[in-house]
């Protein structure tokens, strides 16, 4: 079944390292959200998408994402049923 979400994320807010079953479709609609790959949050190495990017994570990519530099409103679409299963450490 096709899903959409809505996601907000305050100023500073995180979403740390986590996998999804799907591929989810992401659309940036206000702010600045900065996405990384791996296990580990590092500022360094993620990439920042302004309000309007679109970005794909394919399934079962580690991933993580984070308002920076304020509040953030992305939505992420799929094909469920879907998880969040985050990375222990």
């Amino acid at each position: 079944m096709l899903y959409a979400q809505r996601v907000r994320l305050p100023q500073g807010g995180m979403v740390p390292p986590h996998t999804h079953p799907d591929t989810r479709y992401i659309t940036v609609l206000s702010g600045e959200l900065y996405a990384g790959r791996g296990e580990t949050m590092e500022a360094g190495k993620t990439t920042r998408y302004p309000a309007g990017s679109y970005l794909v994570v394919p399934a079962g990519v580690v991933h993580y994402s984070w308002a920076r530099n304020g509040e953030v409103v992305y939505q992420e679409s799929g094909i469920g049923p879907t998880t969040t299963d985050f990375i222990k450490k």
